[in-house]
């Protein structure tokens, strides 16, 4: 197993609390003499000066602290598709943004240039700016992606209801290990939906990320009970969690037949050289899990047909896609325009801004 925490690069002291990004987290509780954060299901006990797992959280003087607020690694113009959010607003775009570190030790991070650093130096970026960059660029929503959004909960808070009241979606990409405490207070601020990477089976979650898989799926069924949108991704790692895909696909299935699935090919990234997944591998996969979901689709192979969005009931093709855009949406309504099945999509078919355009 090859673990791959984030490599701190500060120290924790007084002088940290003069930074803007550096904010007071409601998300602890004491005992026995520690802090413990209730962030993420790690719920990592802090002794005075120590900080979590992700290197983004830390305690001093009995209290929790986030380092995170607003300090931001990227922001980006980014179509839903390619977080992938293929129900959710298709055929618009979001503004994208992330922060440092993670609470997951994945060897095969393609972020890792951001997720494997936990800083608290960079540019600091108030909620109001990325709301206005979002409108002023033409996108639908706004995101947070790339890294572990949960980092950002407290912003999160403050830019979801200002990105709601400007009439933007909210969503995020995540491992799901957000405790629900902290899911419930970013329903309440109004995020929308969330695409949650499925890493495998429990050994996987075990051996490769010292955490629990049923924890992650506790999460989603509480998502689902909030009203919150949600789809998964199951990245196949040949070596790593290939042989688990029937585990996978009956833990999506259980959240109903609607549930969208992405199974997506890896490449070697960051501290992992497996080979990259065998199309007939995804191919295979892919055949099966549609025996008990009505949307599966394969992800990083452009022109595949599990690109696409088949009516279940006809099989009319009523979103095709090419690479990370929708090209052709024909619901209309909501429904097949050849037998007028309903086809599960959350918020109206809209425009791409500009895509990729970057904010830093």
């Amino acid at each position: 197993m090859i673990y791959s925490w984030p490599e701190v690069v500060y120290k924790v002291d007084e002088s940290l609390l003069r930074l803007p990004n550096v904010r007071p987290s409601p998300y602890f509780e004491t005992a026995g003499g520690a802090v413990v954060c209730k962030l993420c299901h790690r719920r990592c006990r802090l002794r005075d000066g120590a900080m979590g797992a992700c290197g983004m959280r830390f305690s001093l003087g009995g209290r929790l602290y986030t380092a995170a607020y607003g300090l931001l690694t990227a922001a980006e113009s980014r179509p839903m598709e390619i977080k992938p959010l293929y129900h959710f607003y298709p055929g618009t775009s979001a503004m994208t943004i992330s922060t440092w570190g993670c609470n997951f030790p994945c060897a095969w991070c393609q972020n890792w240039h951001i997720s494997k650093v936990a800083s608290p130096v960079g540019r600091y970026v108030q909620p109001e700016e990325v709301v206005k960059w979002a409108v002023e660029n033409g996108d639908s929503g706004v995101n947070i992606s790339f890294n572990e959004p949960t980092l950002l909960a407290e912003y999160a808070e403050d830019l979801f209801k200002l990105a709601r009241a400007a009439g933007l979606h909210t969503s995020i990409n995540t491992n799901g290990y957000l405790t629900e405490e902290v899911l419930a207070r970013l329903a309440s601020a109004g995020m929308e939906g969330m695409n949650i990477d499925i890493k495998g089976g429990r050994q996987t979650y075990k051996r490769w990320l010292g955490a629990d898989l049923d924890k992650m799926l506790s999460t989603a069924r509480a998502a689902k009970r909030l009203g919150i949108y949600i789809e998964f991704t199951y990245l196949v790692i040949p070596g790593v969690n290939d042989d688990e895909a029937d585990e996978v696909v009956n833990a999506v299935a259980s959240f109903g037949r609607e549930t969208p699935l992405h199974i997506t090919a890896y490449h070697p990234a960051h501290r992992l050289y497996n080979p990259p997944t065998p199309p007939d591998l995804l191919e295979s996969i892919w055949r099966r899990a549609r025996r008990e979901l009505d949307y599966v689709y394969v992800g990083n192979v452009p022109g595949h047909p599990g690109q696409h969005t088949y009516c279940p009931k006809c099989g009319y093709p009523v979103v095709k896609r090419y690479g990370d855009r929708a090209v052709r949406i024909e619901l209309r309504e909501g429904r097949c325009p050849r037998c007028g099945h309903e086809i599960p999509v959350r918020g109206r078919p809209g425009r791409y801004g500009n895509l990729y355009r970057a904010y830093l």
